[in-house]
C-alpha cells in the first residue's frame, strides 16, 4: 500500500525525480534552517531586549525610590530642626514676617539637596495654632482653615492613623508652577521628643516632570513607551499620551504580582500581540513601572536581513534549479536517443549494433549494450547447436530401441511356443525377461515407483534362480506408503545383482539379501544388505572372473544428475560377514499418498 502510494506521488521521469529529491532533501531543509536560525535570533534579541528593559526599569525604579527616601529624610530633618520646631510650637514668640522668613529659609536650605535629582519638591506645613507655610508661591493667599480641612490633613489627624502616608495621585489646587496636576506626596505627622504632634507636613514631588525628564534622559528613550501603573493596573503616568497598556496586560501584571512574585523576581516580561511588555513592581508605591516596546522595533534589522537572505536564497534556488534542469537534460537527451536505438535493435532481432558515439557514461553504456548483443547472439548459436545435437541423440536412441523391440517380440514368440508345449520354466523366464526389457524401452522415464523397482528385482531373481538354481532369499522391509515413493530407475536392481555376483558367486546355493526402505527428515533411505563374502574377498576372486563388476560410481553420477542441488548420495560398508549399500535421496511420494510437508512429484527439479 505504501509503495503504491509513493509511486503515485513520484514523478514518472528521471529528471523530475531528481528535481523533486533536491527540493525535498536539500532546498526545503535549507529553507527550514534559515527560518530556524532567524527564529533563534529573534528569540535571542527578545531576551536581550527584555534583560535590557528590566535593567532600565530597575534603574528608574531605584532613582524614584531614592527620591522618595530623600523626601522622607528631609521631612525628618525638618522635624528634628530645633529652630523650626520652636517656631511651630510657639509661634507667638515671633512676628509673622520673621516666622515666615525662618521657615522659608529652612525650605530653601533643604531644596539644595534635590539639585542632583532633577526633581522639584513642594513643601506645605501647618502648625496646630493656625499658621500655614509653603515653599512655593500659592495661587491664592494661604488660608489655614481651608488647608486644615483638606483630605491629607484629615487623614493625618485620624486617631490611630499612620504617621507617614504616600499618595500617588495627589492633586493640589494651590500649586500653579507645576506643569501638571499629578503629584507624589508624602503626608507626615511631625512630632516632638515627647512624641506629641506639633505640625502636619505635605511634601509633594512633581513626578510628572521628573518622570518625563528621567525618561528623556534614558539611553533608550526612543525605543518604547513608559508607564506608571497603580495597584489596580490603571495608568498614573505615561511617557507618550497616544500609547496605552491594554486591560488584559495590566490585569496579567497585577495577577502575577498577587500570585506571589517575590523580591528576587520583581521584574518580568510578557509578550502580547507582537508587543513586549516589561514591568517592575515598586513596593513603596504599590504600583508598577512598565515599558512597552513593539517587537517590530526589535526585529527591524532582523526582518531586513531576513528579506535580503530570502531574496538571495530564491535567486540561488532559481539558478540551482536551472542548472540541475540543464545537467539532467544533457543526460536524459542522449539516454532517450539511446533508448530509441535499442528499441530499433530489438525489432531487428538483435542483429544490428548501436553506433559507438558520445562520450563518458553514454559511450560506456553503448559499448556494454553492443557487447551484450554479441554475447546473446553467441548464446543463441550455442543453443541452436545443442538443439541439433539433442535431435541427433534422440534419433540414435530411437535406432537403439529397434533391437530391444525385436528382442521383445522374439521373446513373446518363444513364450507362446513354450506355452503351447507346456514348457513352464521357459515361459516364466520369458515373462521375467520381458518385464525387464519393457522397463528399458521407456527411456523418457527417469523415476519409477519403488514397488515397480521391486517387480524388476523379482523378475531378475526369477531368472537367476531358474538359471543357477540357488536358494538366495530376498526379504523386504518397507513401510506401506514408501512403496509409492519415486526412485531412480534401475537403482536397486544393480545393487542386488552386485550382491549375487560379488557377495555370493554363481555357485552359492544359500544366502540372504534384505532390501530396506525408511524415511526421516523428508529423505528416503534405501539399503541393500547381504551376508555374502564381502568386498575384500570379492576383489581376490576378480582374477578368476571374466565379466567386469557393475560400478557403484555410475549410480552415484546418476543420483547427482537426477537430484541437482538436493541432498542425495550413496555409501558402502563391507566386512567378512557381508556388505551393506546405503542410498538416500529426496522423499517423493506419488499423488495418492501425498502428505503435508512432503514434496510433490511435479515440483521436483530433475
Amino acid at each position: 500500500m505504501l509503495t503504491r502510494w509513493f509511486r503515485r506521488i513520484t514523478p514518472d521521469t528521471f529528471k523530475n525525480r531528481i528535481l523533486l529529491s533536491l527540493l525535498i532533501f536539500l532546498l526545503v531543509p535549507i529553507a527550514l534552517l534559515f527560518l530556524y536560525n532567524f527564529r533563534e535570533t529573534e528569540e535571542l534579541l527578545q531576551r536581550n531586549a527584555s534583560d535590557k528593559n528590566i535593567e532600565q526599569l530597575e534603574e528608574i525604579k531605584t532613582d524614584l525610590v531614592d527620591l522618595m527616601s530623600l523626601v522622607m529624610k528631609t521631612g525628618m530633618l525638618l522635624e528634628q530642626d530645633s529652630v523650626l520646631r520652636q517656631v511651630m510650637q510657639k509661634p507667638e514668640q515671633y512676628d509673622a514676617i520673621n516666622r515666615k522668613k525662618i521657615v522659608e529659609n529652612k525650605f530653601a536650605g533643604i531644596e539644595n539637596s534635590f539639585f542632583l535629582t532633577g526633581a522639584t519638591v513642594y513643601y506645605t506645613l501647618i502648625d496646630l495654632k493656625g499658621n500655614a507655610y509653603t515653599s512655593y508661591t500659592p495661587e491664592n493667599s494661604l488660608n489655614y482653615e481651608e488647608i486644615s480641612s483638606e483630605a491629607w490633613v484629615r487623614e493625618l489627624k485620624k486617631e490611630g492613623g499612620q504617621r507617614y502616608i504616600w499618595h500617588t495621585n495627589d492633586q493640589s489646587t494651590v500649586i500653579r508652577e507645576t506643569k501638571g496636576n499629578r503629584m507624589l506626596s508624602l503626608y507626615e505627622v511631625m512630632r516632638d521628643d515627647g512624641l506629641k504632634p506639633f505640625a502636619y507636613g505635605r511634601f509633594s514631588i512633581d513626578y510628572e516632570e521628573w518622570f518625563a525628564e528621567r525618561i528623556s534622559g534614558s539611553d533608550a528613550a526612543g525605543d518604547g513607551a513608559y508607564f506608571l501603573l497603580d495597584a489596580s493596573g490603571h495608568a498614573i503616568l505615561q511617557s507618550k499620551p497616544e500609547e496605552e497598556v491594554p486591560a488584559n496586560v495590566a490585569d496579567g501584571i497585577v495577577a502575577a504580582s498577587r500570585n506571589g512574585m517575590d523580591e528576587s523576581t520583581t521584574s518580568k516580561s510578557i509578550v502580547d500581540r507582537q508587543t513586549l511588555y516589561t514591568y517592575s513592581k515598586i513596593g513603596e508605591l504599590d504600583g508598577y513601572l512598565v515599558k512597552k516596546v513593539p517587537l517590530s522595533l526589535l526585529f527591524d534589522e532582523v526582518d531586513k536581513q531576513k528579506k535580503r537572505s530570502f531574496a538571495l536564497y530564491m535567486a540561488i534556488l532559481f539558478m540551482f534549479v536551472l542548472m540541475i534542469y540543464f545537467i539532467s537534460s544533457t543526460v536524459m537527451g542522449p539516454l532517450k536517443l539511446l533508448q530509441r536505438k535499442m528499441e530499433t535493435t530489438v525489432k531487428s532481432n538483435l542483429k544490428a549494433k548501436l553506433p559507438e558515439q558520445g562520450r563518458g557514461e553514454i559511450l560506456a553504456l553503448t559499448r556494454s549494450f553492443n557487447s551484450m548483443i554479441t554475447d546473446i547472439n553467441e548464446l543463441l548459436e550455442r543453443l541452436k547447436l545443442e538443439e541439433r545435437q539433442k535431435q541427433f541423440v534422440r534419433f540414435q536412441v530411437l535406432l537403439g530401441q529397434m533391437n530391444p523391440h525385436f528382442l521383445l517380440n522374439t521373446l513373446n514368440t518363444i513364450k507362446s511356443i513354450a506355452l503351447d508345449k507346456d514348457e513352464d520354466d521357459i515361459y516364466e523366464i520369458c515373462v521375467s525377461l520381458g518385464k525387464i526389457l519393457e522397463t528399458t524401452l521407456h527411456a523418457e522415464e527417469d523415476l519409477i515407483l519403488l514397488k515397480e523397482e521391486i517387480v524388476l528385482i523379482e523378475s531378475y531373481m526369477d531368472i537367476q534362480r531358474k538359471r543357477f538354481g540357488h536358494g538366495i532369499e530376498l526379504q523386504y522391509e518397507i513401510e506401506g506408503e514408501l512403496e509409492y515413493a519415486l526412485i531412480p530407475k534401475f537403482c536397486l536392481q544393480p545393487l542386488v545383482e552386485n550382491a549375487l555376483l560379488h557377495g555370493f558367486g554363481q555357485s552359492q546355493s544359500e544366502g540372504h539379501i534384505v532390501i530396506r526402505a525408511t524415511s526421516r527428515n523428508k529423505q528416503l533411505y534405501l539399503e541393500v544388505i547381504d551376508n555374502g563374502m564381502g568386498i575384500e574377498q570379492a576383489k581376490a576372486n576378480q582374477s578368476t572372473r571374466k565379466r567386469k563388476s557393475i560400478g557403484i560410481q555410475n549410480l552415484r553420477e546418476s543420483l547427482e544428475l537426477l537430484f541437482k542441488n538436493q541432498p542425495s548420495g550413496l555409501a558402502l560398508e563391507s566386512s567378512n560377514e557381508g556388505t551393506r549399500v546405503m542410498l538416500h535421496c529426496p522423499l517423493l511420494l506419488s499423488k495418492p499418498y501425498e502428505k503435508e510437508g512432503l514434496n510433490h512429484v511435479a515440483n521436483v527439479n530433475r
